[in-house]
C-alpha cells in the first residue's frame, strides 16, 4: 500500500516535472518568437552584401538573411576548391561546376531548388504552356524559417554548408570501376568535424569558404604521401552565390567550325532539323567609343599575377597574357587585357571571383601544368570569371609519375586527369594537359642541350610563354583545337621567316616542342602568338555586333565562310585521335605537328635515336646518382612512343570538314578517306622505327645505368632492373591496339566503298610482313612482338573463341592466320635455333587455335 502511494507521488511529480519543462520551452519558445530580427543578429559577426551573414562569436552558429525581392529569382550557384587532395579529385582553384538555382518558399520552410534551362519554347506557340513537362527540378535542401520580417527572412545555414546539399564534395562513384577497391575512398562526411572557416560578401556576390573533414575509421588503401592521415582527410570549398548580371549582353551563336565553350539549348517549339540555338561563352566586351574602328573597351580583361608566382618569370607571364591584344585588335580592341601584380599585402584572396588569377603552385601530385576554366553565366554565356593555375614542376624536372616506362608501365599519361570535372557524364572539357607537352619538351631539349644556361632559358621561355597563351585562350571561351598543327610542312615549320613564332594555326593545340632534326638549322621551339585560327575566332567571337539582325548574321555567316582559309582547320577534343579506336581523322590528333606528320614523326624518331647514343656523356656526371639518365630515357622513350601513335592514325584515317552546304563554290566532301599513299608511307615508316629487329638499338648500352636512385624502403616491393623488353613491346602493343582496333578495321572495309584504296588486306599483309622479319633480321624483341600478333588474330578471327569484330575482320586476320603458318612450317634449314623454336612454337599456337 505504501509502495502504491510512493508510486502515485512519484508519478504526479514526474508530470508536474514535465508540464513545467513544457511550459519553460513554450516561454522559451515564444521568447525567441518575440525576438526581433535586430536582437536575432546583435553581437554578431556580420558579413554583408548580396546575402547577409551573421555568425556567433563562441558557438560559430551562422544566420543567412534572405530579402522576400529575392525569392524565385535565379541565383548562379558556383563551387571551387579552395585547397584539396588530388587522391579526392581536388585541387587548388579547381573549378566544380555551376547551376542556376532559386529560393522558393513553402509555408514555413524556404526551398533550393536548381532546374535545368537547356529547354527553350517559342513563348507565342501553345505547346509553351506545358514547357515544364517531364523535366525535373531538383530539391537540393529545405530550411526551416526562423524569423519573417520587414520584407527579411532568417535561416539557419549551418547544416545546410556542413553538408553535400549544394554540391557534391566526394567524388562521383565511377561506373563499371574495376579498380575501384584500388582506389583511396575518402570516407563519411563529418559535420561536426567541418567547419565554415570565412565568408566574403559583396553587392553582386558572396563566398562562404569551408572546410570539409571526411573520416574513414578504417581505410584499405592509405592514398599518396600527400595524405596526413587517411582516417581524416580535409577538403576546402569554396561556395560562391553570384547574381545574374543585368546588362545588354547579347548571346552570339556556336558553330561547328569554331571551337568555344558555350551553352547549349534545344529548341523545342522549332521544327529545323537542327533545332538547336547553342551559344559562345564570352566576356562582355563593349566600345568606350563605338564609332571607331578600333576602341579600348568599357572594361577591360584585367588578369592579376598571384604574388606566389617566381619574379624570374613575371614578365613572361605577362608578355603572353598581353599577346592576345594582338587578336583583340583585328576584332575591333584596343588594350582588352592588362595585366597587374597581386600585391604582398593584398587584402583580397586569389579566390575571389571579383578577381581574374594567374595563380602558382608546386603540387606534391600535379594534375596539369597550366589550367585555365572560366565561369559564364548559363542563361547567356557570358563570362564573368576566370583563373588560371600554373604548376610549377612542369618547369623542372621531377618526374611526375608513380611509374616509369623502364619499370614495364603500359603507358604514362593524363587518362585519369581528363576526368576531374564532376558529375555524371562529364567530359572534363576545361581539364588540360598542355604541361604535359611542354616538360616532355624541355626534357627533350635539355638532351640535346650543349649546357648552355642561355639557351636553356631561352627554350623555358618559349615554353611558358605558350603555355600561359594556352591557358589564357581557354579564359577568352576557345577550347582545344588539335588540327590547328597542320599549318606548315615538315621543312617549312623549322623557318623562323615563316612561322615568326606561329608554329601551328592556333595555341589551343597540344603540339610537341619543335626541336629540328640534326643538320637542319633551328626555328622556333614552341608557339609564342596566337596563329591565323585565334584572330579569327576572336574576330568571330568578340567583334561588335550590327544593330540589324539580318545584317548581323549576314556579316557572321561571312567570317565563318573563310573555315577553308590556310590556317584556321578547326577540331577539338570531341574529334581527336589520341586514344587507340576513338575518331577517325588522324589530323585531329594531340603530340603532331606539321602537315605531313608521318615525315615530322620519322624526323623527330630518328632525332631521339641519335640523343640516346649521346646520352651518357650528358647524364652521367661525378658524384651524383644515375637519376639524370634514368628519367631522361624515360622521357625520350615516350615521346618515341608518341610518335609512333601519331603514325599510326594515318591507317585507315578519314578527313572530316564541317564546312556548310555552299553549291556556289567547290567544296570538300565531308568526308574524304586519307589517301592510299599517305597510309602506305605510316606503314612504311612502322615498319622501320617500330617493328624492326633493331629498334631503338641505341637505347640498349642504356640498360646496364638505369637505375633509380634509392629512397628508404621505396623499391621494396618491386624489382629494380629495368624491363628492357616490355618498354619495346608496349610500344608495339599501343600501335596495335589502333592498328587492329575492330572500328579500324571495320572503317577500313567502310572506306573502300567510298574511295580508300588501302584495302583491308593489303594493310595487313603489309603488316604481317613488318612484323615477321626475315629470320637473319629478327630478334628477341621481334619474336616478342610476332607472338603478340599471332595471338591478337587468333582473338580477331574468332577461332578459338567468339570475337566482337566483323565479318570481313574475321576473315582476314584468317587469311594472314594461315599465310603464317605456312611460312612457319616451311623448310627450317640454316635458321637459327632461335629461329626454329619460334617458328615451332608459332605453329603451334595457330594449330591450337584451328584445331588441326
Amino acid at each position: 500500500m505504501k509502495l502504491t502511494r510512493l508510486a502515485i507521488a512519484l508519478t504526479l511529480a514526474l508530470g508536474s516535472s514535465q508540464i513545467a519543462l513544457a511550459d519553460d520551452a513554450e516561454k522559451d519558445k515564444a521568447k525567441k518568437e518575440e525576438q526581433t530580427i535586430a536582437q536575432m543578429i546583435e553581437n554578431k559577426t556580420a558579413t554583408l552584401g548580396l546575402f547577409d551573414f551573421y555568425q556567433d562569436k563562441e558557438t560559430g552558429e551562422t544566420l543567412m538573411l534572405l530579402d522576400e525581392s529575392q525569392l524565385d529569382t535565379p541565383f548562379l550557384h558556383f563551387a571551387q576548391t579552395v585547397d584539396g587532395l588530388a587522391d579526392a579529385g581536388h585541387f587548388r582553384g579547381g573549378y566544380r561546376g555551376e547551376k542556376i538555382i532559386e529560393f522558393r518558399r513553402y509555408f514555413d520552410r524556404i526551398d533550393i531548388v536548381t532546374k535545368t534551362y537547356r529547354y527553350q519554347f517559342d513563348e507565342n506557340n501553345p505547346i509553351s504552356r506545358a514547357k515544364d513537362a517531364n523535366i525535373s527540378e531538383a530539391v537540393l535542401a529545405s530550411i526551416k524559417i526562423e524569423k519573417v520580417e520587414n520584407g527579411k527572412i532568417v535561416l539557419k545555414v549551418d547544416k545546410l554548408f556542413l553538408s553535400e546539399a549544394l554540391h557534391k564534395v566526394s567524388p562521383w562513384a565511377r561506373v563499371d570501376d574495376k579498380d575501384a577497391k584500388k582506389r583511396f575512398k575518402l570516407g563519411k562526411l563529418n559535420s561536426k568535424k567541418s567547419r565554415i572557416l570565412s565568408k566574403r560578401a559583396y553587392d553582386n556576390n558572396v563566398d562562404i569558404v569551408v572546410d570539409y573533414v571526411f573520416n574513414n575509421p578504417n581505410p584499405s588503401v592509405y592514398g599518396s604521401k600527400a595524405v596526413s592521415d587517411p582516417r581524416s582527410v580535409s577538403i576546402k570549398l569554396q561556395h560562391s552565390f553570384i547574381e545574374l548580371p543585368k546588362n545588354e549582353f547579347t548571346p552570339r551563336y556556336q558553330d561547328a567550325r569554331i571551337g568555344y565553350f558555350g551553352q547549349q539549348y534545344d529548341q523545342m517549339t522549332s521544327s529545323s532539323w537542327a533545332p538547336y540555338k547553342d551559344v559562345i561563352n564570352r566576356w562582355n566586351l563593349v566600345k568606350k567609343d563605338p564609332s571607331a574602328a578600333l576602341s579600348e573597351p568599357v572594361e577591360p580583361i584585367v588578369w592579376w599575377i598571384e604574388n606566389t608566382t617566381p619574379i624570374e618569370w613575371r614578365n613572361t607571364i605577362s608578355e603572353a597574357v598581353l599577346a592576345w591584344n594582338s587578336s583583340f585588335e583585328k576584332a575591333g580592341f584596343k588594350n582588352a587585357l592588362q595585366v597587374k601584380i597581386q600585391p604582398d599585402d593584398a587584402t583580397w584572396q586569389a579566390g575571389d571571383l571579383n578577381y581574374n588569377v594567374l595563380r602558382w603552385t608546386s603540387s606534391p601530385q600535379p594534375r596539369f601544368g597550366g589550367y585555365g576554366p572560366s565561369l559564364a553565366n548559363p542563361l547567356t554565356g557570358q563570362l564573368l570569371g576566370a583563373d588560371i593555375m600554373l604548376e610549377f614542376v612542369f618547369m623542372k624536372n621531377r618526374w611526375i609519375y608513380n611509374s616509369l616506362y623502364s619499370q614495364g608501365a603500359v603507358s604514362v599519361g593524363f587518362s585519369d586527369i581528363e576526368q576531374l570535372h564532376q558529375g555524371p557524364g562529364s567530359i572534363g572539357a576545361l581539364n588540360c594537359s598542355a604541361g604535359y607537352e611542354l616538360q616532355q619538351g624541355l626534357l627533350l631539349s635539355q638532351a640535346m642541350s650543349k649546357g648552355s644556361d642561355i639557351e636553356n632559358k631561352a627554350v623555358l621561355k618559349e615554353g611558358l610563354r605558350h603555355l600561359v597563351l594556352h591557358e589564357v585562350g581557354h579564359t577568352l571561351g576557345l577550347n582545344h583545337n588539335m588540327k590547328a598543327s597542320i599549318l606548315w610542312d615538315e621543312k617549312e615549320i623549322h623557318d623562323k621567316s615563316l612561322t615568326q613564332g606561329a608554329l601551328t594555326g592556333s595555341v589551343m593545340d597540344y603540339a610537341p616542342i619543335n626541336v629540328a632534326p640534326r643538320g637542319t638549322t633551328q626555328g622556333d621551339y614552341f608557339q609564342t602568338e596566337p596563329g591565323l585560327y585565334d584572330d579569327w575566332a576572336i574576330e568571330y567571337g568578340y567583334s561588335i555586333a550590327l544593330e540589324d539582325s539580318t545584317e548581323e548574321a549576314e556579316r557572321l555567316a561571312t567570317i565563318l565562310a573563310r573555315s577553308n582559309e590556310k590556317g584556321l582547320a578547326f577540331g577539338n577534343d570531341a574529334d581527336d585521335m589520341r586514344a587507340p579506336g576513338r575518331h577517325i581523322d588522324p589530323r585531329i590528333m594531340t603530340s603532331d605537328l606539321s602537315s605531313n606528320p608521318v615525315a615530322y614523326a620519322s624526323d623527330r624518331m630518328a632525332l631521339i635515336q641519335s640523343l640516346l647514343s649521346e646520352l651518357k656523356d650528358k647524364t652521367l656526371i661525378d658524384g651524383q646518382s644515375h637519376q639524370q639518365l634514368l628519367i631522361s630515357v624515360n622521357s625520350l622513350f615516350g615521346q618515341y612512343r608518341r610518335q609512333a601513335e601519331v603514325i599510326s592514325r594515318q591507317i585507315g584515317g578519314v578527313y572530316i570538314e564541317r564546312n556548310v552546304v555552299d553549291h556556289s563554290k567547290t567544296q570538300s566532301l565531308p568526308y574524304t578517306p586519307v589517301p592510299k599513299e599517305k597510309q602506305q608511307a605510316a606503314m612504311q615508316a612502322l615498319t622501320s622505327y617500330v617493328f624492326a629487329g633493331d629498334t631503338l638499338a641505341s637505347m640498349q648500352p642504356l640498360y646496364n645505368y638505369m637505375q633509380h636512385q634509392r629512397r628508404g624502403f621505396n623499391h621494396f616491393d618491386k624489382n629494380e632492373d629495368p624491363k628492357a623488353h616490355d618498354m619495346i613491346l608496349n610500344m608495339q602493343k599501343s600501335v596495335l591496339n589502333q592498328l587492329l582496333h575492330k572500328k579500324v578495321l571495320k572503317r577500313i572495309s567502310d572506306t573502300s566503298l567510298y574511295g580508300n584504296d588501302y584495302s583491308l588486306t593489303a594493310v595487313l599483309s603489309d603488316l604481317t610482313a613488318a612484323i615477321f622479319v626475315a629470320s637473319k633480321k629478327a630478334s628477341s624483341i621481334s619474336r616478342n612482338i610476332q607472338v603478340e600478333y599471332v595471338e591478337r588474330l587468333i582473338a580477331i578471327a574468332g577461332v578459338a573463341k567468339s570475337s566482337a569484330y566483323d565479318n570481313l575482320a574475321k576473315a582476314a586476320a584468317l587469311g594472314q592466320l594461315s599465310e603464317i603458318l605456312d611460312n612457319s612450317s616451311s623448310m627450317s634449314f640454316g635458321k637459327s635455333v632461335e629461329a626454329k623454336a619460334q617458328d615451332a612454337y608459332i605453329s603451334l599456337m595457330i594449330n591450337k587455335a584451328l584445331k588441326v
